[in-house]
Order: C-alpha cells, then structure tokens, then sequence
C-alpha cells in the first residue's frame, strides 16, 4: 500500500487520464447540445421568416390603390408545422427537439378578415352578392349601402373578431391563402377590405 501511494508518477498518469476524459466528454456534450439547440434555433428563425413574409405580404396588398388578389404558399419543410390565423396575429408552431413546442407569432399591422365557415361568402364577388342578397344593394361604388346597413354589416363582421380571438383559423398548408383587397363604398364612402380565405 505504501508502494502505491509514494508511487507519483502512476498517480499523475492516472489523474491526467482523468482529466482527458473530462474534457472529451464535456466537448462531446458540448457538440451534441449545438446541434440539438442549433437545429431548433434554425427552425425558429424559418417560421419566423414565414410569418414576416406572410404579413408583409398582406402590407403590400393592402397599400395598393386598386382591388387586388394575392396568394401566399407557406413552403414545404422536413419537419411538421401548423399555421393559424386571427385578425391580429399569425401563428407558426412546430416540434422541437426536446419535445417541446417551438412557437412564432407575428403581429399584423392591419386588420385582415379571415373567412370564417359560418359566413356565406368567400371572395370578394361572393362579398358583393352576399350584401345583395341581404341588403339589396352590392356595395359597390354604382350601387352603395346605406350607412344603416353598412354599420349592421360591420356589426356582423365585428363579432368574428372574438371568435377568431378564441379560436383561431387553421390554415392548410399545402394549400394556397388569398389575400383580396376589396372595396365596399356606403354612401359616397369607400371603405377597403382585406380579405384572406383557402379554396
């Protein structure tokens, strides 16, 4: 026993092995934590990307002075994502690596209308009808509504905003999502509308 302790130089041999060791498993560990957090920081920044682009798109359209439509694809990735929708915020979320969920929400700078299932219109044509259908005139610069019944229209559309707050619009992603500006004209006013559906 004595032998062994006064015996230095297998001890220092023995600690430095140690020590290597140490180290290449902290550098393994370090190497393995980058890749994992890396990869979700990659992603983060891809739906991030997404969301910018998706509202700078709605931007774009609505600061045009005639009615127009867009479309925007949310492209396809290796790993599973969901896109949902309010009229204030856009939402991306997808798997992490540690089984969490890693989340994105953009805020809008304007307010879009996103097609609920409950209303009987889509795009802006089935709009017009609708207004004719319901107050006889279409909304159109030829043919405005009343101030009464454009409040009343608004009314209707108001009450979507606390159902889309609770539940947001899930969006399919292999599918594209217009972006239409439309304009509704109410006694000699023009008001525009954006609106966002899936066909």
């Amino acid at each position: 026993m004595s032998r062994c302790s006064n015996d230095t130089n297998s001890m220092m041999v023995l600690s430095l092995t140690h020590l290597g060791l140490l180290i290449a498993t902290a550098i393994l560990l370090s190497v393995v934590l980058f890749f994992i957090f890396n990869n979700d920081w990659q992603r983060t920044a891809e739906l991030q990307a997404q969301a910018s682009d998706f509202s700078n798109l709605l931007c774009d359209t609505d600061n045009s002075f005639f009615e127009r439509i867009n479309t925007y694809t949310f492209t396809h990735k290796d790993y599973p994502y969901s896109v949902r929708i309010s009229s204030e915020y856009i939402m991306l979320s997808a798997p992490g690596s540690w089984q969490n969920t890693l989340k994105v929400a953009t805020k809008f700078l304007i307010r879009p209308w996103p097609r609920m299932s409950q209303q009987n219109w889509t795009t802006g044509e089935d709009l017009h009808d609708f207004l004719t259908t319901t107050f006889n005139h279409t909304g159109t610069q030829n043919d405005p509504l009343s101030s009464q019944n454009f409040t009343v229209f608004l009314h209707q559309l108001n009450n979507t905003l606390t159902s889309l707050a609770k539940e947001p619009l899930n969006i399919l992603i292999d599918k594209p999502i217009f972006i239409e500006k439309t304009f509704l004209y109410s006694d000699e006013k023009k008001y525009d509308f954006l609106l966002l559906y899936q066909l």
